[in-house]
């Protein structure tokens, strides 16, 4: 019954744009009808302030249901519901107005106050679905002295100059997540309006664990595949680009620093531009390139992938090399399926086979991909011996393993044989914290991605694929 009445609740952003829209036209017809040549349009006004008032009161016990779910906390969320039911009350309060013979002037003021009420509860409402800087994000000064905001942070002259938090990751994680973990609104009782509370993480525990990025919840979320449910940001939302992840990975692992500046923490040459780019602080625009010439890829090819359950596009107009991933995920490849796929193998550079339902003899049946960088074998049956036989992958540097529960510590010396891979994800699988030790001391050069418990492998024991 509760999740019911949430799934109700979620209709009060769609029914709140009802009274706002009968309201005005209500209020103006009221203004129009002072002159004797409009008298007639009064005969309407206790229907549309009826209608006003009734789905005022419907989008107020929406909004009430809605703020049950929790997650709406601090002064913007208190002040949205005090204002909206305050609406409703001038709503029912001019309703009642226009069914008696009352002073006009009195029906315009109920009228005037009903639409200011509606500006000051769609503010807070706002606050509580963009943040509650929006408005004033690109506010002149003055404006926002006049409004009594905190004065907007000035733009770095350097790199070395800039605060690695206030600067750099504190707007970096207001644009992605801030619509939902703010000092207005907490999902899972996780804000990030200070240092302190981003850190600190909510019912899920630490977000950020300065110096330790596999313990970093924030890190292993928006890190995930794209399809987990746990991925974040949720609902569709823009997550971080590819460029904004390894700036956070950088700063966890240098220690989540703040109240210093980037030249006293120190960047790799390779960070550093990312942080230019973020600040805005990239320098003249290149000059326009040539035009490139456009290449196609086979599109024969294209279409015997697509009648075998895949989906293939080209990386470029100027890269005919192909991007290739399975159209149905969770329905199983069959052995014609795979045979395409080994026959296009030197064309692909971006593999996805995500629950698939692939085995190690799956794998041995697609043959050399000679160009495959990014595999994706995530959620399938893959084991130790599968993962011994990518070592013939010349040009791997990334690899997703998460969620097959048959890959342990066992499979880490074939991982760290793969001589190309850079990146290797291990969520969900039998390795252990250990296994990675040993694979990071290995190979210093593999960004080792893995769960923060190791009862993964127990777990994993007990399933039946794992008993097969």
């Amino acid at each position: 019954m509760t999740d019911f009445l949430f799934f109700l609740g979620r209709f009060h952003v769609l029914a709140l744009h009802l009274p706002i829209g009968i309201v005005i036209v209500a209020v103006v017809l009221d203004f129009a009808a002072r002159r004797k040549r409009y008298r007639a349009l009064t005969q309407a006004s206790p229907f549309l302030w009826g209608a006003a008032a009734l789905s005022a009161v419907l989008t107020v016990a929406l909004g009430y249901l809605h703020f049950a779910e929790g997650g709406f906390a601090g002064p913007s969320g208190n002040a949205h519901r005090l204002f909206g039911t305050t609406t409703a009350v001038v709503m029912l309060l001019g309703w009642w107005l226009a069914t008696r013979p009352a002073a006009t002037w009195l029906k315009l003021a109920v009228g005037v106050l009903a639409l200011a009420l509606v500006s000051v509860t769609g503010h807070y409402g706002g606050n509580l679905t963009h943040g509650s800087t929006f408005i004033l994000e690109y506010a002149p000064g003055f404006v926002r002295s006049l409004l009594g905001a905190e004065t907007k942070r000035p733009r770095p002259v350097s790199v070395a100059a800039a605060d690695p938090y206030l600067d750099v990751v504190q707007p970096l994680l207001s644009q992605r997540c801030g619509t939902c973990h703010s000092g207005d609104k907490r999902e899972g009782s996780f804000s990030m309006a200070s240092y302190e509370s981003t850190l600190a993480g909510g019912d899920t525990g630490r977000a950020i664990v300065p110096g330790k990025l596999e313990a970093s919840e924030l890190y292993f979320r928006i890190t995930l595949p794209a399809d987990d449910e746990k991925r974040m940001p949720a609902e569709s939302k823009t997550p971080p680009t590819k460029d904004q992840i390894a700036i956070l990975k950088w700063w966890i692992e240098k220690g989540a620093p703040h109240a210093t500046t980037i030249g006293d923490v120190g960047v790799d040459a390779a960070v550093e531009p990312l942080l230019a780019a973020q600040m805005g602080l990239g320098g003249s625009a290149p000059a326009a390139a040539a035009p490139t010439a456009v290449v196609a890829a086979d599109q024969e090819l294209v279409g015997r992938l697509f009648a075998a359950g895949f989906l293939a596009r080209q990386v470029s107009q100027s890269d005919a090399r192909l991007v290739v991933s399975v159209n149905s995920p969770g329905a199983e490849l069959d052995k014609a399926a795979l045979g395409v796929l080994a026959q296009a193998g030197s064309q692909i550079v971006d593999l996805n086979l995500q629950n698939a339902g692939l085995d190690d003899d799956d794998l041995a049946a697609l043959g050399e991909l000679g160009a495959v960088t990014e595999l994706r074998l995530s959620r399938n049956q893959i084991t130790d011996r599968g993962v011994g036989a990518l070592a013939r992958l010349p040009t791997l540097k990334s690899l997703n393993l998460y969620g097959n529960a048959r890959v342990t510590d066992a499979a880490v010396d074939a991982l760290g044989r793969i001589a190309t891979l850079r990146q290797v994800y291990l969520w969900q699988t039998g390795v252990t914290s250990a296994g990675a030790a040993k694979l990071r001391t290995a190979r210093p050069d593999l960004a080792v991605q893995l769960d923060t418990a190791d009862s993964i492998a127990a777990v994993a024991a007990s399933t039946p694929a794992a008993k097969k």
